[in-house]
């Protein structure tokens, strides 16, 4: 997991693949107040954003989850959020398995022990090795909007 704010993105850009810059340009260069939930092709299927608001909620209402394709860049333009997360081990259990129709793994609890906290203007980058449980209420609810950028893993 690769955590940062927006405006230090430039300092990570030598660092990463071409379709992980891509992906923090792009953040980094839209105005979130204007666009509507949905998504956005930002380099055909390499690269796409999903903008989606809602309510955060409590960690255990929430999944463990885990993508096979894609990595996810996930960008609180709005409010806040923690997502707990974790490597993927050998004795994980998988719980639900979409990963042919829509690339995700659900997983039981995996106690996890590390979380970032998001708030407006802050990324996390993560990658199919590791289980991330988005969507968390950090210390209070909390109205977001947040865009999930999809990154092609291979």
């Amino acid at each position: 997991m690769i955590a940062g704010h927006i405006q230090d993105a430039e300092k990570l850009l030598p660092y990463l693949s071409k379709d992980l810059q891509t992906a923090l340009k792009y953040l980094a260069a839209t105005n979130f107040e204007e666009v509507a939930n949905g998504e956005y092709n930002v380099d055909g299927r390499t690269v796409f954003a999903r903008v989606n608001t809602y309510l955060t909620e409590q960690k255990n209402a929430r999944r463990p989850e885990k993508h096979i394709e894609y990595i996810d860049v996930q960008f609180v333009a709005k409010g806040k959020e923690q997502i707990w997360y974790a490597p993927l081990t050998a004795d994980a259990e998988e719980i639900e398995n979409l990963a042919e129709s829509s690339d995700v793994i659900f997983y039981a609890d995996p106690h996890e022990k590390d979380c970032v906290n998001l708030a407006a203007g802050d990324f996390a980058i993560f990658f199919p090795w590791e289980l991330h449980r988005p969507n968390c209420i950090w210390d209070e609810v909390s109205n977001v909007q947040k865009i999930v950028v999809k990154v092609k893993a291979f």
